[in-house]
């Protein structure tokens, strides 16, 4: 059984992002949500139609890189969606109203990131800070086969 990835490029912050939160006795989780602005890539498997999500092993999955590739946080758990846009059209004398697809954005959500370069916090509150965000990151979720 392969691997199956999904690679996020050119991901800029969106929503809520959490700088910290902690509990006593917890591990730091933080909450990441992010606009991707590049059509999301399906590799290996995925492509195939033959990844078995009921076999995906655990370990730290998703992996979160600037725009020179530099590894910038381990990712334990993530989720992406996409949300389609669609304007009413209703044909003279048809009864059924027909969906026609306009638009559509992917937000990608992560928590329980380990933080592996701390450069990554400056990198977003300095592009928040310019106005504009150009802290575009980009990341890639594995899901393992059991061998």
């Amino acid at each position: 059984m392969a691997d199956g990835r999904y690679i996020f490029r050119d991901c800029v912050p969106d929503g809520v992002i959490d700088i910290v939160n902690v509990r006593t006795g917890d591990i730091v989780q933080r909450a990441w949500s992010f606009r991707v602005n590049a059509p999301v890539e399906l590799q290996s498997a995925l492509d195939a139609g033959t990844f078995q999500p009921n076999h995906i092993i655990r370990g730290y999955d998703g992996e979160l890189y600037d725009g020179d590739g530099n590894l910038l946080a381990e990712v334990n758990t993530f989720q992406a969606q996409i949300n389609v846009t669609n304007t009413d059209y209703q044909a003279a004398g048809n009864k059924q109203v027909w969906a026609i697809p306009q638009s559509y954005t992917v937000t990608l959500t992560f928590t329980e990131t380990v933080i592996k370069d701390a450069k990554i916090l400056k990198k977003v509150l300095d592009s928040l800070a310019k106005g504009a965000p150009d802290a575009k990151l980009n990341f890639m979720g594995v899901l393992h086969a059991h061998s």
